[in-house]
C-alpha cells in the first residue's frame, strides 16, 4: 500500500528505480522511461515524521532552489534541469507531493557524490592528481559563476560534487542550491546554514558574512581531496575546533594533534598524498588565501599596480576593495590563482636508480641543462650519467640535447611517469642496492611505542597511512618494472638501428679489401707488359717489382685484419641484438605481472576495513592497530625479498650487460671506420705511386728508343705502346697528374697524343665515398691508360 505523500512505482512509462541520496529537506529519486531508457533524478520536498515541523522557511528555501535551478543557473559544472515529457508525470508527482510544492527535474548523475570516492579504500589518503585537478576546476568554475550571478551557495560540501559521465571521464556538478542566496548590497547575511565541517568560522562567530564563506569550504575541500582528511582536527568538537583554528597563522593551512593532545600547525600539506611535488607547492599558496580566517582578506592579495588588469575583478564580481581614500587595496585572486596554477605545464619523471618521482615546472624556454640540473639536485646522479628514457606513450623518438623538456609534456598523464630517468654511471644494478623505505613519520612512531593505546583519531590516521605506504611499495615496484622494459626496448631499439650502420662499415671494408685485390692485379699486370723481352733494364724493373709486391702484401695484411674485425664485430652484433630481445622476454617483465597483487593489497584493503568498521562502532582497544601493524611489517619482508630476488638481479644484469655491449660495439665501429680511412688514403697513395713510376719507366725507356741507340738495331713503338696511339718523331709520351680528392671519373681517351693534357680529367683514387664500383672504375682507368 502506498503511503500518503509516496510516489507510486510507476507512471505511465516512468518507472521509480531506486532513492539517490536525501538532503536536509529533500529527497532524490531515480526515474527510468522503459521506452527510451531516458533517466532522471526527481526532486522533491522531503516529508517530514512530524509534518507540523514543515514551516514557511523550509518552504521558502525549496522553492527557491527551484527557481534557482530552472530559471537562473546554467552552467556545465551544475547539475542542469531536464524536461521531462510528458506532462502527465510531472502532475502525477505534484499529486504526492507536499503542500503542492514543486519538484525538481534533473540529468542523473550516475557516478554518486564526491562522498562516496572518498570513502573507497584506495583514496583513503587522498584522490590521484587527475581527479585532483577535475574537482578543483570543476569547483572553481561552479562557485565563480555563482558569485558572477551575486549567488553564495553557503552549503559547498563533497555530498553536493556529483559525478556525471562524460565519455571515458567524469565531470563533477555542483548542486543542491538550497541553501544557496541571493546576497544583498553589502553581501551579507546573518543566518547559520550549511554543514558544520565545512562552514567558515564566520559563519559560527560572527552576525555576518559575505560570499567568501564558499572560499573556505573550496579550500576544505580542496585539501580533504589531495590528503583525505580535512585540515583542521576533524575530529575535534566545534567548539575546541574554532579556539585553535582562531589560533593559527594566515601562513598555517592545517592543524593536528598527536596521541599526547599535542597541537601542531602546519604550513605545509600533508606529505602521504598522490600529487606532485610541484604541484603541492602551488596549493600550498592558494590554501593560504582560501584558509584564511579574516573573511576581509580570505581570498584577496594586497594590491600592486604590476597587475591593473584585476581591477576589474574575476568573472564580473567586484575584485578590488578600497581603501578610505579611494585607492586600491586588496585583489581578488582566489579563481585566477587557481588558474594559473592549474593551467602550468608539471613534466613528471621517475628515477629508476633511487624510486624518487621527481616533478619540474616546464615552459617553451625551459633547456634540456635545466631539466639535467633539477635532477641531480634532486636525486644526487651527476649530470653527465643522467639518461632519460622515453616511455611508449611518448611521441618524440629520443631525447637529445636540443628536446625541449616542454615537449615531453603529457597532457592528462598524471600518476604515470612522462619521461624515466636511468644512472647511466651505475654498473652493477639499474636500481641502487640496499635502497631504503621512506615509511611515514605516523608509522615509525607507532613502531616506536608499539604497545601503545592510540586514540581514534589517530588510529584513523595510522591504517589510512599504512594503506598509503604499502600501497606506494606495489606502485614503485610495478614502475621500476615497467621502466626497466622500456629501458629495454630503448636499448633494442638503438641496437636495431645500427644495422644499418654495421653493413655500411661491412661494405667499406671489403670495398677496400676488394681494391687491393684490383692493386695486386695492376701490379703482376704492369709486371708482366713491361718485362716482355727485356726492354726494360732487369735490375731497375726487379727492383720496382719488388717494391709493388712487398707494399701490396704489407697493405693486404693490413685491411684482412680489418676485414676480420669487421667480422667479429658483425658477430658480437648479432649477438647482443639476440639478447636483448631475450631480456624482454624476461618472466618479470610480461604484461600479466602488472596486474598481480605483488604485496597483497587486496588482504590489505580488508584489513583496513576491518579497522576501520570497529572505529565508527567504537570498539577499540591496545591491540586495533596491531592488524595494520602486521601488514606493514609483512610489505617490509616482501620488499627486501622483492629487491634481493635472483630474477630481479639477473635481469638488471641481462639490460646492462647489453648496454655496456653495444657501447664497446659502437667504440670499435668508429675505429675501424677512422682506420678505413687511414687504408683508403694509404691505397690510393700506393696506386699513385705505382703509376708514377710505371710512366716514369716508359717515358725514360721511350727516350732511349728515339735516340737509336740499341745494339741489336731499332727498337718498334708497336710493341710498347698502346694500341691505337699516334707515332710521332720523336714520340711524346706524357704522364697523367692524379688529384688526390678529385672526381672519379674514368678517362677513356688516350694519354699519348700531341694534344694538351688536362689533368683535372684524370680519375682519382682518393674518392670520399668509395665502394666497390668505384673501386673497379678505378682500376679501369689503369687498364685504359
Amino acid at each position: 500500500m502506498i503511503k500518503p505523500y509516496e510516489d507510486p512505482p510507476l507512471i505511465g512509462d516512468w518507472c521509480r528505480e531506486k532513492r539517490l541520496g536525501n538532503g536536509g529537506f529533500g529527497v532524490v529519486t531515480l526515474w527510468r522511461n522503459k521506452q527510451t531508457q531516458q533517466a532522471v533524478a526527481i526532486k522533491k520536498f522531503h516529508i517530514l515524521q512530524d509534518r507540523s515541523e514543515i514551516t514557511d522557511k523550509h518552504c521558502e528555501r525549496w522553492r527557491n532552489e527551484v527557481k534557482l535551478m530552472t530559471e537562473t543557473v546554467q552552467n556545465e559544472n551544475i547539475v542542469r534541469t531536464v524536461n521531462v515529457q510528458p506532462t502527465s508525470f510531472i502532475q502525477e508527482l505534484l499529486r504526492s507531493s507536499a503542500n503542492g510544492l514543486p519538484v525538481l527535474c534533473m540529468e542523473y548523475c550516475e557516478g554518486g557524490d564526491l562522498r562516496r570516492v572518498l570513502n573507497r579504500v584506495e583514496n583513503c589518503s587522498g584522490l590521484r592528481e587527475q581527479d585532483v585537478r577535475d574537482v578543483l576546476r570543476s569547483l572553481r568554475n561552479a562557485v565563480a559563476y555563482l558569485h558572477s550571478l551575486k549567488i553564495t551557495h553557503r552549503d559547498i560540501k563533497p555530498e553536493n560534487l556529483v559525478l556525471k559521465q562524460q565519455g571515458e571521464r567524469f565531470i563533477y556538478k555542483l548542486t543542491d542550491l538550497g541553501y544557496a542566496k541571493a546576497l544583498d548590497k553589502q553581501s551579507l547575511n546573518a543566518s547559520l546554514v550549511g554543514t558544520v565541517e565545512y562552514i567558515a568560522p564566520d559563519l559560527i562567530y560572527c552576525d555576518r558574512y559575505n560570499c567568501s564563506v564558499d572560499y573556505w569550504s573550496m579550500g576544505v575541500i580542496g585539501y580533504e581531496i589531495i590528503t583525505g582528511v580535512r585540515p583542521f582536527i576533524p575530529h575535534a568538537p566545534i567548539t575546541r575546533w574554532m579556539m585553535h583554528v582562531q589560533q593559527k597563522k594566515s601562513a598555517d593551512i592545517a592543524i593536528t594533534e598527536d596521541n599526547r593532545e599535542n597541537y601542531t600547525y602546519h604550513t605545509d600539506i600533508f606529505p602521504e598524498n598522490h600529487i606532485s611535488d610541484c604541484l603541492r607547492k602551488e596549493l600550498e599558496s592558494w590554501f593560504r588565501l582560501a584558509l584564511e580566517w579574516n573573511p576581509k582578506k580570505r581570498g584577496y592579495v594586497p594590491y600592486t599596480k604590476a597587475e591593473p588588469s584585476l581591477a576589474n575583478g574575476e568573472n564580473g564580481t567586484k575584485g578590488v576593495k578600497q581603501t578610505e581614500d579611494n585607492k586600491p587595496s586588496t585583489v581578488l585572486k582566489i579563481f585566477s590563482l587557481l588558474d594559473q596554477i592549474l593551467e602550468k605545464r608539471i613534466l613528471v619523471l621517475f628515477s629508476l636508480y633511487d624510486c624518487r618521482w621527481i616533478d619540474l615546472e616546464v615552459t617553451p624556454e625551459t633547456g634540456m641543462e635545466t631539466l639535467r640540473d633539477h635532477v641531480y639536485r634532486v636525486t644526487g646522479i651527476p649530470v653527465d650519467d643522467i639518461e632519460f628514457v622515453l616511455p611508449l606513450e611518448q611521441k618524440q623518438p629520443a631525447v637529445g640535447n636540443d628536446t625541449r623538456p616542454y615537449d615531453l609534456y603529457l597532457p592528462d598523464f598524471y600518476g604515470k611517469p612522462m619521461v624515466y630517468v636511468v644512472h647511466r654511471g651505475s654498473r652493477d644494478s639499474i636500481v641502487q642496492r640496499d635502497l631504503k623505505p621512506r615509511i611515514p613519520k605516523s608509522i615509525t612512531d607507532v613502531f616506536q611505542n608499539i604497545k601503545v593505546k592510540l586514540k581514534p583519531h589517530m588510529l584513523r590516521q595510522f591504517i589510512a597511512n599504512s594503506y598509503y605506504f604499502i600501497a606506494q611499495e606495489q606502485r614503485l615496484y610495478g614502475q621500476v618494472l615497467d621502466g626497466i622494459r622500456n629501458y629495454g626496448l630503448m636499448l633494442n631499439d638503438n641496437i636495431a638501428r645500427r644495422k644499418d650502420e654495421i653493413g655500411r662499415m661491412n661494405k667499406i671494408v671489403y670495398a677496400i679489401l676488394g681494391g687491393v685485390e684490383y692493386h695486386k692485379l695492376t701490379v703482376c699486370h704492369a709486371r708482366d707488359a713491361l718485362n716482355v723481352e727485356k726492354r726494360i733494364p732487369s735490375a731497375t724493373f726487379e727492383m720496382a717489382s719488388k717494391r709493388w709486391i712487398e707494399n701490396g702484401a704489407r697493405i693486404e695484411s693490413n685491411v684482412r685484419k680489418l676485414a676480420e674485425m669487421a667480422d667479429t664485430i658483425t658477430k658480437r652484433y648479432e649477438s647482443v641484438l639476440k639478447r636483448s630481445r631475450d631480456a624482454l622476454r624476461h618472466a618479470l617483465l610480461h604484461p600479466q605481472l602488472d596486474q598481480h597483487d605483488t604485496f597483497g593489497l587486496r588482504n590489505v584493503e580488508c584489513r583496513y576495513e576491518q579497522t576501520r568498521a570497529r572505529l565508527m562502532e567504537k570498539i577499540l582497544n591496545e591491540k586495533s592497530h596491531m592488524d595494520m601493524s602486521q601488514a606493514v611489517y609483512e610489505c617490509l619482508k616482501q620488499r627486501d625479498v622483492l629487491l634481493r630476488e635472483l630474477a630481479f638481479l639477473e635481469l638488471q644484469q641481462q639490460i646492462l650487460d647489453v648496454r655496456r655491449e653495444i657501447q664497446e660495439i659502437e667504440k670499435v665501429v668508429c675505429k675501424v671506420i677512422d682506420v678505413t680511412e687511414k687504408y683508403k688514403r694509404d691505397l690510393a697513395r700506393l696506386k699513385l705511386e705505382h703509376q708514377d713510376e710505371v710512366w716514369k719507366m716508359l717515358s725514360d725507356y721511350g727516350r732511349s728508343a728515339a735516340a737509336g741507340s740499341c745494339e741489336n738495331g731499332v727498337v718498334h713503338l708497336d710493341n710498347i705502346l698502346p694500341l691505337g696511339v699516334a707515332h710521332t718523331d720523336p714520340p711524346v709520351i706524357n704522364k697523367p697528374n692524379f688529384l688526390v680528392g678529385g672526381p672519379t671519373t674514368p678517362q677513356l681517351q688516350s694519354t699519348v697524343s700531341n694534344e694538351s693534357f688536362d689533368a683535372n680529367q684524370v680519375c682519382c683514387l682518393g674518392y670520399t665515398d668509395p665502394n666497390v664500383e668505384d673501386l673497379i672504375a678505378a682500376n679501369e682507368t689503369l687498364i685504359h691508360t
